[in-house]
C-alpha cells in the first residue's frame, strides 16, 4: 500500500503558508504557497506513516513523542494545520489506505495503557512563577508585564470581586500550590481552607502554612470535591481552573454541592478554561495530559449555575490573558528543555512541548477560551 500517495492527497488540499513533508524513503514534498518552508513534517517510517493516517491525534502525538515524527521549524505552524484537517475531505485512496494501515497494525499498539507522568513540584517550579505556582490565566496590564506581577494581579482581582470582611471563612477547591489561599489569608486576613487531590501539592502547601505562620488560619485537606465537601457554610468559594477536572455527568451535583456549602448572598468565583466549540478534549490529550478532563463552555456553566440557585454577576473573558500566560510558560519551558530532558528523558520533554504548544495555539484559534464568573447564591 502506498502510504506516501494517502498522505500526499491529503496534505495536496491546503493552499495556505508553505510547508514541506520529508519521507523515510528520502523524498520531500512541498506544499502552499510562499518561498520558504514554515515548518518540514519529518515522518522517519512506516510504522509513524501509519500512526498519522489511523490514529489522529493520538498517533501523531505518540510519534512525536517516541521521536519516529518531527518537526522542523515552527511547530505552532503544524497545530494551526491540524486544526484545519477536521475540515478537510477524504479521497476513496486515503480511506482505503486508512482500512488497510488499520488491519495491518498489530493489535498490541492498540492496546497499550497509557503511562502516568507523577511529575511532582520541581518540574512545574521551572514553567510557573516561582512566587505564586499559579497553574491558570494571570491577569496582565501596563504595569504587569512580568508573570510574577500578572498572576499576583489575578490573585487581588479575584479577592477583590469577593469582597468579603476580614475574618471571612473561604474555601478553595482545586487550591494547587496554594498561591490563592496563601495571598487571601496573608493580604485579606480571611480564614481559607483548601482541597486538594495531590499528596505532593499538599506537603508543599502544609510546607507553606509553616513557613508563613499561618497556622490557625490557613489549613489544606486532602479531599475530593466530587464526594466530601463539608456541611458547614462558607463566606465565599473560589474554583481556579479546577472545574475541568469534573466531569460533564457531575456538574450538576457540584454545583448543588457546592450551593450546600455556601451561605446565602455569598459569591462563588469560578476560573475555567471553557470550549467555544462542540468538540470533546482530543484523546492524546485525555491519554498523556489531562486524563478525564472536560471543557465546559460558557452557556453551559452559567446555566448549571443558575438551576443551582445561582445568578450571574459577572462573566469576564480571560483568553488574551491566557494566551499572554502559556507563552511566558513556554519560555520558561523551552529555557529549562536541558535540564528536564535529563532528568525527565526527551520522550517526556516533547510530550509537553507538543501539549503547551498545543494549548496556545487552541486558544489563538478560537477553539478554547477563558472565563472568569462571578456567581452569587440567591437562595
Amino acid at each position: 500500500m502506498n502510504y506516501i500517495r494517502a498522505i500526499d492527497e491529503f496534505f495536496r488540499q491546503f493552499k495556505g503558508a508553505r510547508f514541506s513533508i520529508q519521507f523515510w524513503n528520502g523524498e520531500e514534498w512541498h506544499y502552499g504557497l510562499g518561498d520558504s518552508n514554515a515548518f518540514t513534517l519529518i515522518i522517519r517510517d512506516v510504522r509513524a506513516a501509519k500512526n498519522l493516517l489511523t490514529k489522529g491525534s493520538i498517533g501523531f502525538g505518540e510519534a512525536y513523542m517516541d521521536g519516529s515524527l518531527k518537526i522542523e521549524g515552527d511547530l505552532e505552524a503544524y497545530i494551526r494545520l491540524r486544526h484545519q484537517l477536521k475540515r478537510k475531505g477524504y479521497s476513496l485512496y486515503f480511506i482505503i489506505t486508512r482500512i488497510w494501515a488499520k488491519i495491518s497494525t498489530p493489535w498490541g499498539r492498540r492496546g497499550k495503557i497509557a503511562r502516568h507522568y507523577d511529575i511532582g513540584n520541581d518540574f512545574f517550579k521551572l514553567i510557573l512563577d516561582s512566587e505564586t505556582m499559579s497553574y491558570s490565566a494571570g491577569y496582565y496590564d501596563k504595569d504587569s508585564g512580568f508573570l510574577y506581577e500578572a498572576q499576583k494581579n489575578k490573585l487581588d482581582y479575584i479577592c477583590r470581586r469577593l469582597n468579603l470582611p476580614v475574618g471571612a471563612s473561604l474555601l478553595d477547591l482545586g487550591s494547587g500550590w496554594g498561591g490563592f489561599a496563601l495571598y487571601a489569608a496573608k493580604s485579606y486576613l480571611w480564614r481559607v481552607t483548601g482541597y486538594t487531590l495531590s499528596k505532593a501539592q499538599l506537603d508543599y502547601c502544609h510546607q507553606k502554612v509553616r513557613d508563613n505562620k499561618l497556622e490557625g488560619i490557613l489549613s489544606f485537606e486532602y479531599r475530593d470535591m466530587l464526594k466530601d465537601l463539608p456541611h458547614s457554610k462558607f463566606d465565599g468559594i473560589v474554583m481556579i481552573e479546577s472545574i475541568e477536572h469534573a466531569g460533564k455527568k457531575n456538574l450538576p451535583a457540584l454545583f448543588q454541592s457546592i450551593k450546600n456549602c455556601l451561605k446565602p448572598g455569598s459569591p462563588l468565583v469560578i476560573q475555567s478554561t471553557v470550549r467555544r466549540k462542540i468538540r470533546s478534549v482530543d484523546r492524546w490529550t485525555l491519554k498523556y495530559i489531562f486524563p478525564g478532563g472536560y471543557l465546559p463552555s460558557q452557556e453551559e456553566l452559567a446555566s448549571l449555575a443558575t438551576v443551582a440557585g445561582f445568578r450571574v454577576e459577572e462573566a469576564r473573558d480571560e483568553t488574551q490573558n491566557y494566551i499572554h500566560t502559556v507563552t511566558d510558560w513556554i519560555k520558561n519551558f523551552e529555557f529549562h528543555r536541558e535540564e528536564i530532558e535529563k532528568k525527565y528523558g526527551q520522550s517526556f520533554y516533547r510530550m509537553w512541548k507538543l501539549w503547551i504548544h498545543g494549548t496556545k495555539v487552541s486558544f489563538e484559534t478560537g477553539a478554547i477560551g477563558s472565563l472568569r464568573l462571578h456567581l452569587v447564591r440567591t437562595k
